[in-house]
């Protein structure tokens, strides 16, 4: 069998390093550690558990090159001021929670930046760096953009490693460990490439010796939206995105966790999360007339939803974390640009099936997600996070991609299923959902009943705090979970009731359906809309 290529539409290769390494940087440097290649140890225990990955690395890039994933949407992401800070006790919900943490937290101080900082597992320094003054997300971006591009196209001879709060006796334990597992966390003669254009692009990906990296941004707050006193200077700054960065940003999640003053964002925190953190400000609303400009010109476009040269390259738009009013308008914007022959294609980089009809009954339910009863009474996660029917529809109509999370919380585990679903069966699942969705719209009986299964692939959210599928807690894991899916979409093919599946006439239709979704449909997407510059 030849090699199985891996791509992943969201996750953050470099985040763990830079979050360990960016305080002290001249320290880094001078041991020659500061390199989006160092890996920073993992905690095993918890890599064993497959819990939370805030503490064992999912997806750095030496993890990416032993796991032949070959294409990479690295997200750029300046950490959001809420997750450090406290919260609101009297907005939004949970406040009871709320008033008990901060009566036995405070409102800041020492004990709530302690457990805030295990939360987020980031070292203490860090934390309070975030919670100063002096932290600014624009600044914040662009020192991130400069670190991931600083070994871009260099062939390393073998990257180092670092143990965080490491005594010297972790240190050795450390370095004895991964001696013992060099197949995780050391790679020698080694590289990735962020490309300047399609042609680089192109060439990139025909070698397989190297990382092809595409650059993301995760949030519009990245460009200072809290901060500043005039949309202007917004306006300005992704100007200079377009044309003074040598590397393209390829698409931004213009929505994340807090409101970014642009649009509104979905409700994303549990509630054990949301103890600390307040997403109330902001949430589930829609987009304001600064948001929708700066939408505009994100994608190039004028008023009259036409294409205008004088704005730059087309930087897509990612509809996670948008909430269902926002990403109906959204969609407005996207109709008229159809209509004037100018196909936008709408991306959902990191997913999972919600199980509902439309964006309207995501509006209508969306105070019910606090409900337990709402959450339990069917296989997905209902929450208006992630995608509907009608999403399904619009990412179908417009060829565009829909990334499938590796997080159980948004794949829509429940505390009542049993440990077998806790597997490829959950990802099947929305998988299944996704494809049944499409095949049986009646919205889209004109359109090829086969286009569904290109516009699906993996966007696990590795290293973004996710709770991972116990069996696939890291890139590592990634050849087996593709045998896995073969094995049960095979078995699905063979019951005659799976009309969905019937153009699937063999194993070997499944193992190439399997590798488009592995890798195939994110490269095709890529190459025609990665900007030529």
């Amino acid at each position: 069998m030849a090699d199985r290529y891996f791509s992943d539409l969201h996750c953050h290769n470099h985040m763990r390093a830079h979050f360990q390494m960016q305080v002290h940087k001249d320290k880094f440097t001078a041991e020659n550690k500061y390199s989006p290649w160092t890996v920073i140890m993992s905690n095993e225990r918890n890599l064993q558990k497959g819990t939370m990955g805030a503490s064992y690395s999912q997806i750095d890039l030496v993890k990416c090159w032993k796991s032949n994933l070959r294409l990479t949407f690295n997200s750029l992401y300046p950490l959001e001021k809420q997750f450090v800070k406290g919260s609101n006790i009297l907005k939004g919900k949970n406040k009871l929670l709320r008033i008990l943490t901060t009566a036995i937290l405070g409102k800041d101080g020492i004990r709530r930046d302690l457990l805030q900082s295990n939360y987020m597992r980031i070292p203490d320094a860090l934390v309070d760096y975030f919670q100063s003054e002096g932290y600014d997300y624009w600044e914040s971006l662009q020192r991130e953009k400069e670190f991931v591009c600083m070994d871009s196209g260099k062939v390393i001879s073998q990257n180092k490693i670092h143990v965080p709060n490491g005594l010297l006796r972790n240190e050795r334990l450390a370095e004895r460990r991964a001696k013992q597992d060099p197949e995780t966390y050391f790679v020698q003669q080694a590289s990735y490439l962020i490309p300047k254009n399609r042609a680089e692009l192109k060439k990139s990906l025909q070698n397989k010796d190297e990382i092809t990296m595409i650059l993301t941004i995760e949030g519009a707050h990245a460009l200072g939206t809290d901060t500043v006193k005039s949309i202007t200077t917004i306006s300005k700054r992704v100007q200079s995105i377009k044309n003074d960065w040598d590397e393209p940003i390829f698409f931004i999640t213009f929505a994340h966790h807090f409101y970014n003053f642009l649009c509104g964002h979905a409700h994303s925190i549990p509630a054990v999360g949301d103890a600390l953190m307040d997403q109330s400000n902001g949430i589930n609303e829609t987009f304001n007339s600064d948001g929708m400009r700066i939408l505009r010109e994100l994608l190039g476009i004028n008023r009259y939803y036409k294409v205008d040269s004088n704005l730059g390259y087309r930087i897509l738009i990612d509809v996670k974390h948008m909430s269902a009013k926002s990403r109906k308008e959204y969609y407005k914007v996207v109709d008229k640009c159809r209509e004037n022959g100018d196909t936008i294609p709408v991306i959902a980089s990191h997913c999972g099936y919600s199980g509902l009809s439309t964006l309207q009954d995501h509006i209508d339910n969306q105070d019910k997600e606090f409900d337990k009863k709402y959450n339990n009474k069917g296989p997905f996660n209902p929450w208006n996070i992630n995608m509907c029917d009608e999403d399904i529809e619009m990412i179908v109509k417009t060829k565009g991609l829909f990334g499938i999370s590796f997080d159980q919380r948004i794949l829509g585990l429940k505390k009542e299923d049993d440990d077998k679903r806790n597997g490829v069966s959950l990802v099947w699942d929305n998988i299944e959902g996704i494809l049944l969705s499409a095949t049986t719209n009646p919205n889209l009986q004109g359109e090829d009943p086969l286009q569904i299964w290109n516009c699906i692939t993996i966007g696990t959210d590795f290293e973004g705090l996710i709770d991972p599928v116990d069996p696939y807690p890291t890139a590592m894991e990634f050849e087996q979970f593709a045998n896995n899916l073969v094995f049960v979409m095979d078995q699905a093919r063979k019951d005659s009731k799976n009309k969905h599946l019937q153009h699937l006439k063999s194993r070997e239709d499944v193992v190439q359906a399997v590798d488009r979704f592995c890798y195939l449909n994110a490269e095709e997407f890529v190459l025609k809309h990665y900007p030529k510059k």
